[in-house]
């Protein structure tokens, strides 16, 4: 994978005199290349498990599988965000203020930690979800009515809003979506099917190859508990 960390002289794009030199970005390779991680599973069913159902239960169970591979998937993505793709890139952290209570106050301190960069996406833990619809300020009439006729989320401070239990508990990720994250993957989702004759049995192989990678650092920040600090009179 390759990354480009320009500094503050080269983002204010300064005006360029007629005949001279274009100031240069460089991109660069990095130093740990993208892990790839192969996922799979076998479906092996008979020819009258298949022949003598009423659903195509078949097919289901692929989608599970599919399901299955995308969940694992997004584990390793939430892995790469908070902690880095090895390349010494790890999420900013912003502390709460007071240990597990989320306010308002924790949420704009989250996003203006942004900077350049903007918070379009917010994962959150099962717990901080909860947490997160009962902040005073997010509980107005219209967001209460379009969650309980939809199940909508609301978008706070504009950003599009996603509950998942690969985030570990306590935890809030803010990105930029367009410059967080990169995903590899070799040839997308494989599905391959066989026959065993003999055995009269129909195996179907579905495969995954994929990894991700890092793109800014400073486009990914996390808001959880602050560090505790071993006591200094200890």
């Amino acid at each position: 994978s390759i990354y480009s960390v320009p500094s503050e002289d080269e983002k204010s794009l300064k005006r360029v005199e007629e005949g001279a030199a274009l100031p240069q970005t460089s991109v660069r390779t990095q130093s740990n290349l993208v892990k790839l991680h192969k996922r799979g599973r076998m479906l092996v069913a008979s020819y009258e498990a298949i022949r003598f159902q009423r659903l195509d239960l078949f097919t289901v169970a692929l989608k599970q599988i599919g399901a299955c591979i995308g969940k694992a998937q997004l584990q390793d993505a939430v892995d790469v965000l908070i902690n880095g793709d090895g390349n010494n890139n790890p999420a900013g952290k912003v502390d709460l203020a007071t240990k597990d209570t989320l306010t308002y106050a924790d949420l704009l301190n989250l996003w203006n930690s942004f900077g350049e960069y903007q918070m379009n996406v917010m994962l959150a833990s099962p717990d901080m979800m909860l947490k997160l619809l009962q902040v005073k300020e997010l509980q107005d009439p219209q967001t209460g009515l379009n969650f309980q006729a939809t199940g909508s989320l609301s978008t706070p401070l504009g950003a599009k809003l996603f509950v998942s239990s690969a985030v570990p508990t306590g935890t809030i990720i803010g990105l930029d979506k367009r410059y967080a994250l990169e995903m590899v993957s070799a040839g997308g989702v494989n599905v391959e099917y066989d026959k065993l004759i003999d055995c009269q049995l129909e195996r179907a192989a579905v495969t995954s190859i994929a990894g991700f990678s890092k793109i800014f650092a400073d486009a990914v920040k996390v808001l959880s508990n602050p560090e505790e600090t071993e006591d200094q009179g200890e």
